[in-house]
């Protein structure tokens, strides 16, 4: 898949260890970054590289997908089944490619995948004061439906049915 408006940037399924690798790199990233100092340490790399392996091995219905900008991979998301909606467990974008419509084309991809899944509606978690991140799924009709009082984290879910997206 190739986003529009961005014709160097092309979405496609994870491939390989080393995407994998980068991947769990990334989510540790992401982890810092929202959290802080301690998001960094809430997992080993070990930990995260097994959490990416379970939705490409089938332990999780689920699946991982790389944005390539320029033939570099810039930014990745993973979608995954769960309770009866299409969950993303995680997006990240790299800073320098940021601003360029790489994790909106990473949502709508997912989102493709969760349709095809035959699921009606898609969620995410993120930190509350996540702005960034809660903005892009606002923009595409996600809505925060819960906030854990103790962690501040939030639940942002949207309905997917054809009649209620723009």
């Amino acid at each position: 898949m190739t986003t529009r408006g961005q014709p160097n940037v092309r979405i496609r399924p994870l491939a390989g260890e080393a995407e994998l690798d980068l991947v769990a790199r990334r989510m540790r990233a992401t982890l810092a970054e929202v959290i802080g100092p301690d998001g960094e340490s809430m997992y080993t790399l070990e930990w995260l590289r097994d959490r990416v392996r379970q939705h490409l091995d089938g332990r999780h219905v689920g699946a991982a997908f790389v944005a390539e900008l320029d033939g570099a991979v810039a930014g990745h998301t993973i979608v995954r089944r769960e309770e009866g909606c299409g969950l993303f467990s995680t997006t990240y974008v790299d800073p320098a490619a940021r601003r360029a419509g790489i994790a909106e084309a990473l949502l709508e991809r997912g989102e493709e995948w969760i349709r095809a899944q035959g699921l009606e509606r898609a969620a995410t978690h993120t930190a509350g004061g996540n702005t960034p991140l809660l903005k892009l799924y606002e923009r595409r009709g996600y809505a925060v439906v819960f906030t854990d009082p103790d962690s501040g984290m939030v639940r942002l879910e949207a309905d997917l049915t054809a009649g209620s997206r723009t």
